[in-house]
């Protein structure tokens, strides 16, 4: 099986994240506020300032406490409404040429469920890896279930979910934007970076990868 891999934050979105315009969104609507900021508080407190930037991105203890069905509901009205919208033509056009060709796409992200999972249905896509929240009693705990899609992370999902489905990796095309994808790059052999960063430029440059602009 061929496949088609697309990262979505400043790939198919440009210029932007989808989590940013989620959480736009949730203060928007005030689900977020002042008690996020004393969760994020907290976590800096009790974890440290060692890598917290990746830790707070992939925790999310702003939405600690948060009812899933309340960001589930937000989440499905911003894939359409806000993100839908701000996806780069070029990529769905590429996106849809996969289809055509009936390649199994997948929309590899970091970012939240409750935005990409709506928006890979909207588009169509057959599979998703992204960022799952543990849950209590229909209730976000502030941590993880299972591993944040960044980096080698990435790498090992992909790996994981190319052999459940028997996808030959070696004709399969994944696109991304940043340097910390470049595990999960090499294991493709079409990797495409896409609005690339400079040090993922640089790579691509060195070792002959293609470069492309979704805008």
């Amino acid at each position: 099986m061929i496949a088609a891999v697309f990262d979505l934050d400043r790939t198919l979105l440009p210029g932007t994240t989808a989590e940013r315009i989620f959480l736009r969104r949730l203060i928007r609507y005030r689900q977020l506020q002042t008690r996020a900021l004393l969760e994020t508080v907290r976590f800096v407190f009790r974890e440290g300032v060692r890598e917290i930037g990746l830790r707070i991105r992939s925790e999310r203890p702003y939405l600690t406490g948060m009812h899933q069905a309340v960001l589930s509901l937000h989440g499905q009205q911003c894939a359409i409404e806000e993100i839908r919208p701000a996806l780069s033509k070029h990529g769905i056009d590429r996106l849809g040429e996969h289809q055509k060709m009936q390649h199994r796409t997948v929309l590899l992200s970091g970012s939240l469920p409750y935005v990409v999972e709506p928006l890979a249905s909207d588009l169509g896509i057959d599979d998703v890896i992204c960022s799952q929240m543990h849950v209590r009693d229909g209730r976000l705990t502030g941590g993880l279930a299972g591993l944040h899609p960044y980096g080698e992370a990435k790498a090992t999902l992909m790996a994981t979910h190319a052999a459940g489905l028997d996808i030959d990796l070696a004709k399969s095309c994944c696109y991304a934007d940043h340097h910390s994808d470049v595990p999960l790059l090499e294991m493709f052999g079409y990797p495409v970076c896409v609005n690339p960063s400079g040090e993922l430029r640089r790579i691509a440059q060195n070792r002959g990868w293609q470069i492309e602009q979704f805008d």
